[in-house]
């Protein structure tokens, strides 16, 4: 499998159920195709400070199994940078399906500040390629 990576936009509405925290954020991460996973997660405007930074898995409308932890200071805006996780096939695959998700919890909402969920980002051509299919094109399918 090739790698994949995704996005989550992180902010107060996806919590189940929703909080009204401030704060926003946003996560990236990469699976490899074997299956190691490299995480990078920035947040700020939170009310207090933050007590964790987690990977889920579940769908965005649900609550799901911590499965891993990520380094992180206690501070109310911060990042968590390339961190390297190690994680089982079941995990990995629900990775890659989408159905996993960033949770931030802080002080005064220890059960969740933040969340956003990893979406699958779609694959960019490389720009050398893209120039050489737009040359390729009949001049009839050319734009004006």
């Amino acid at each position: 499998a090739a790698d994949v990576h995704l996005h989550a936009v992180l902010d107060s509405t996806p919590m189940v159920p929703a909080t009204d925290s401030s704060g926003s954020g946003e996560a990236r991460a990469v699976v490899r195709d074997d299956g190691a996973v490299r995480i990078n997660v920035a947040f700020a405007g939170l009310s207090s400070l933050v007590t964790s930074v987690e990977l889920h898995t579940g769908a965005s409308n649900a609550t799901g199994p911590t499965v891993a932890k990520l380094d992180v200071r206690e501070t109310s805006a911060g990042m968590a940078v390339n961190q390297q996780l190690t994680l089982g096939a079941g995990p990995v695959a629900d990775m890659r399906a989408g159905s996993s998700y960033i949770l931030v919890t802080t002080a005064d909402r220890p059960s969740g500040a933040l969340r956003g969920q990893l979406v699958p980002q779609p694959v960019r051509l490389p720009a050398a390629l893209q120039v050489r299919e737009s040359c390729a094109k009949p001049a009839a399918m050319r734009p004006a």
